[in-house]
């Protein structure tokens, strides 16, 4: 572990002075902040899409009494409070593809993986040599690209259902909107009188 006031010079000269056992155990530990890293992007980014979507609606019900501010404070609450497994299963009970729910849980197993059970194959950095922290390195660069790839791939699966339009920008990047305002603005329109009384 290395001092909060560590400075890059000094960083610099500790690696140069590691054999190379001690930087391939180093490496290794940078990797595992990596995974770690795009395992809470990912939870993040669904949780982001989820909350964002007014077609995705939870089990519990969040109080039409409420103010439309008050209901979305509630619903991300909720989302943030539950497990992966869980928002899963609340994407389940919509129209999501088969496909794609089992690519969703495909994810998940890799990142189940990687927090409960990689230590089950004593994979201590301490217990390692060379070659199986480059083994294990390679192993976490792989559940990084599939949990970076999955944070991407939520904005499709969430277009394929319905839940967002998806305008694709020249520069890679993509703009998304929530099509739960179509429902919105057809709830208003119906609830809309004329001066005359007639809707």
């Amino acid at each position: 572990m290395f001092k909060a006031t560590i400075g890059r010079d000094e960083l610099q000269s500790l690696i140069e002075a590691m054999s190379d056992l001690d930087l391939a155990r180093f490496l290794y530990c940078q990797e595992m902040a990596g995974a770690y890293l795009a395992v809470g992007k990912f939870e993040s980014m669904l949780i982001s899409a989820m909350h964002m979507c007014d077609r995705v609606k939870l089990q519990k019900a969040i109080g039409p009494d409420q103010d439309a501010w008050a209901r979305s404070v509630a619903k991300n609450a909720q989302l943030e409070g539950s497990t992966l497994g869980s928002l899963i299963k609340i994407l389940e009970r919509h129209d999501i593809a088969s496909a794609d729910i089992a690519y969703l849980r495909w994810i998940k197993d890799k990142r189940d993986y990687f927090v409960h059970r990689m230590f089950h194959e004593n994979a201590w950095p301490g217990n390692l040599d060379e070659e199986d922290c480059r083994r294990m390195r390679r192993r976490l660069v792989a559940i990084q690209l599939w949990l970076e790839r999955g944070e991407r791939n939520i904005w499709q699966i969430f277009e394929r259902a319905g839940l967002v339009e998806l305008d694709r920008l020249d520069d890679g990047s993509m703009l998304a909107m929530n099509t739960g305002l179509y429902d919105l603005i057809q709830e208003d329109l119906a609830e809309m009188t004329f001066g005359d009384g007639t809707k």
